[in-house]
């Protein structure tokens, strides 16, 4: 193994790239935030409060992690005792961490109940989210217990368990909402077509949180070093982040005049795609009576059907045939 002499190296390298990530996140999602309440003011106002506490929690957890760099790297540059040490200031990102991951994982556990009227999926993700969430919030606890970097994976258990139940989790909820909205193809074209980009949705951005949070859990395990602080510092972010993607996509899921949800739910959506499609109703055929034929020829011209009534001459000369007449807008023109 190659030796370091410098400890910075072992965690705060790590740290410093996965913090340049966090801050780039945190301005995608200073956008998500703007588009949303511009967007969907009818939204229910507790999915508003919701979005603003994720905000907060999210500007929280940079700010943080800032205000640790600062002082590891600027105020204590050179400072090799400080920098083995973990503080209070990194412990708020496992903590902050954990807890957006809870209320992410827990809002998807929350529709996938109203899509599919069960509580076996929502209870299993609600339950993988707070083991999660509470394991997080015990890192920094057992950390404190002996608080210097290297000792990290004496905590080992309890970052497995908090990392695993974040997967776990990710897993769930993309594999059912991939399934249900599979389930729910009715056959036409345009129905069908909403269904794939949700669904397109619902991989991009569930698959891409499970896919990091794997990542992070791996490293972990096999690298006795920091390393796996450079996925954990911004893996917040992304679960924010495509929180806020699934909230700002309605748009294109409507089929109102403004192209724009009116604030309801994907499920709301999802339930009413089976009736999206209404048969064209033709009006019945017109009477020749009734129509006027206004063609492209030299003029215009009216047909009108003259119904046939058998008339008996009451000399005896028999039945008078009834004549057809045709009318039109040439002047001088005689008719028999």
């Amino acid at each position: 193994m190659r030796h370091i002499d410098n400890p910075a190296e072992i965690a705060h390298g790590p740290v410093l790239i996965g913090f340049t990530f966090n801050a780039v996140l945190l301005g995608v999602m200073f956008t998500q935030v703007y588009l949303y309440y511009t967007q969907f003011k009818n939204d229910k106002m507790w999915i508003k409060v919701f979005v603003a506490v994720l905000f907060l929690l999210d500007i929280f957890n940079t700010s943080c992690d800032a205000a640790y760099l600062y002082l590891a790297l600027i105020e204590h540059f050179g400072d090799f005792k400080y920098l083995g040490v973990v503080t209070w200031l990194f412990d708020t990102d496992p903590a902050s961490t954990g807890f957006i991951v809870t209320l992410v994982q827990s809002f998807f556990a929350w529709r996938i109940y109203l899509l599919t009227k069960s509580w076996i999926y929502p209870a299993m993700i609600l339950a993988t989210a707070i083991t999660g969430g509470v394991t997080a919030i015990l890192t920094p606890v057992e950390v404190a217990k002996v608080p210097f970097f290297v000792d990290i994976g004496l905590s080992k258990t309890t970052i497995s368990i908090w990392l695993a139940s974040e997967v776990l989790g990710d897993f769930i909820i993309t594999t059912v909402l991939v399934w249900h909205l599979s389930s729910h193809k009715t056959g036409f074209q345009r129905s069908d077509m909403i269904i794939d980009r949700i669904i397109r949705l619902t991989i991009q951005t569930g698959l891409l949180t499970m896919i990091f949070a794997a990542i992070n859990l791996i490293v972990f395990l096999t690298d006795p070093t920091g390393t796996h602080l450079l996925f954990n510092f911004f893996l917040c972010k992304l679960y924010s982040n495509s929180l806020m993607s699934t909230l700002n996509s309605r748009g294109g899921w409507s089929n109102g005049p403004s192209g724009m949800s009116t604030g309801k739910d994907m499920e709301d959506h999802t339930k009413s795609l089976p009736n999206t499609y209404k048969p064209q109703v033709h009006p019945p055929p017109m009477k020749p009576s009734e129509i006027i034929n206004f063609t492209s020829s030299r003029h215009t011209e009216v047909y009108v059907n003259v119904e046939s009534h058998e008339l008996k001459d009451t000399q005896g000369r028999g039945p008078v045939q009834p004549q057809r007449a045709m009318f039109d807008d040439k002047p001088g023109r005689d008719y028999p």
